[in-house]
């Protein structure tokens, strides 16, 4: 209801979930476009190492390699080492370590567009939102310790010459999941003074 008093007018209280609604829905449309994309290109590299494509894909600097364009005037990286220069075994392995580094990330865009999805349905303070953000937060935690898994086994396999890499992006991640523990809790309160006053009425 608007209620008119002189030129002043009071706005239903629904307008903010109506834009949620609306905002919640772009966000959906975006996040299923870009997990849609980084799924097909992830596939596509683990399967570049799989099937041994040397010309595209390898080895640089003890990590996954991957050459765009064959006509870069800049040729091939120093240090670049095909993938089809080492064993069946050792390429199968790369395939494996690279969709194990790849999951986090999938994980947490799946459970962005599961947010997004009831946000779009003016959900905020549900159950099915902590869940969601806390699987987020987990795979933020596990885009931290993979890498230190994989340059691991890519050492013992020979086909890295360090052991442990840590990079600054895995510490913002380990952050960022701790942070977002820390606002789950937060969600959960609000969710339960949802469910409290959904009885109360």
């Amino acid at each position: 209801m608007i209620r008119h008093q002189g030129k002043v007018s009071v706005s239903d209280s629904s307008a903010p979930g109506d834009r949620l609604a609306r905002r919640g829905r772009l966000f959906f449309v975006i996040a299923c476009a870009v997990m849609a994309l980084m799924a097909g290109t992830a596939a596509l590299q683990v399967l570049l190492l799989l099937f041994r494509v040397g010309d595209r894909a390898g080895m640089m600097n003890g990590g996954f390699s991957f050459i765009v364009t064959k006509d870069d005037p800049a040729g091939i990286p120093a240090g670049f080492v095909a993938i089809s220069r080492y064993t069946i075994w050792q390429s199968t392995l790369a395939a494996g370590l690279l969709t194990l580094r790849l999951v986090p990330g999938l994980v947490i865009l799946s459970s962005l567009v599961g947010l997004f999805r009831l946000y779009a349905r003016r959900l905020i303070f549900t159950v099915n939102n902590e869940v969601l953000m806390r699987r987020v937060a987990w795979a933020l935690i596990a885009y931290a310790i993979v890498p230190l898994i994989t340059h691991a086994a890519l050492y013992l396999a020979g086909m890295s010459p360090v052991a442990v890499k840590l990079e600054l992006r895995q510490l913002d991640a380990a952050v960022l999941g701790i942070l977002l523990f820390a606002f789950v809790n937060v969600v959960a309160f609000g969710s339960e003074i949802e469910r409290d006053r959904a009885g109360f009425f």
